[in-house]
């Protein structure tokens, strides 16, 4: 490869990875996980250009990645136009479909999806599900995941069904990570330094420095776990 190739791929295939990036987070994280079909093709033939970008002699770089970019738009402008229009994001991105009420097997929604028992058993199985008589719905998501409602006598006993009242769980706030404190979490729980390296000094840690994770957990409670530590 002589030099002017060298570095023509090299600036090509950065500009697409940031490019990429770039788009990717503008699309938002629907294109990552929990994908309709849509979102499927779209990341699919997003990645297709790109990778004829990568190969594209230099004439025809740039008319690749107005195909990237526009591709992208109208990615992002038919998110915008779905969220204010049901019945469009019914169309594109379908609608779920119940194949399972009270125990039975509603064939001809399965049919029409062209969705087989052995995919039904396998996603039930994936549930912790093993008898379908035990099932009062199972529906497939826009996504072709699987949701399931047990019926009420075979759904888990929990707290509330036992009249036992515990606080409401928060939302875990962390304080450290790799050695470096996290001074926004820190201002936002009202706590000082002070009290970081008391709590610190209780657990025999003499520095931040030596804490690969610290958390103020669910439950309100701090957990840190050390270099070499268990705790």
């Amino acid at each position: 490869m002589e030099l002017n190739d060298f570095l023509r791929d090299t600036w090509q295939t950065t500009l697409i990875f940031i490019s990429l990036l770039i788009f990717t987070r503008i699309l938002d994280k629907t294109q990552i996980g929990q994908l309709t079909f849509y979102e499927y093709i779209s990341g699919i033939t997003m990645g297709s250009i790109a990778g004829s970008m990568a190969s594209s002699e230099p004439d025809k770089f740039w008319n690749h990645y107005y195909d990237l970019a526009l591709f992208a738009l109208l990615t992002y402008l038919l998110s915008l136009i779905t969220i204010r229009n049901r019945p469009l994001r019914k169309l594109i991105e379908g609608s779920p479909t119940i194949i399972i009420e009270n125990g039975c097997i509603i064939k001809k929604n399965m049919k029409a999806m062209r969705y087989d028992l052995d995919e039904l058993n396998s996603q039930l199985r994936e549930k912790d599900v093993f008898d379908i008589s035990e099932v009062q719905y199972a529906t497939i998501e826009s996504t072709g995941q699987l949701s399931v409602i047990l019926k009420a006598d075979f759904q888990p006993l929990t707290k509330g069904d036992m009249n036992i009242h515990l606080p409401n769980a928060t939302f875990p706030v962390e304080l450290i990570m790799d050695g470096q404190i996290i001074e926004a979490n820190l201002e936002k729980q009202n706590l000082t330094h002070t009290w970081l390296k008391k709590q610190l000094a209780l657990r025999n840690i003499a520095s931040h420095s030596n804490v690969m994770y610290a958390v103020i957990d669910s439950k309100g409670q701090l957990f840190i776990s050390s270099e070499g530590s268990k705790r």
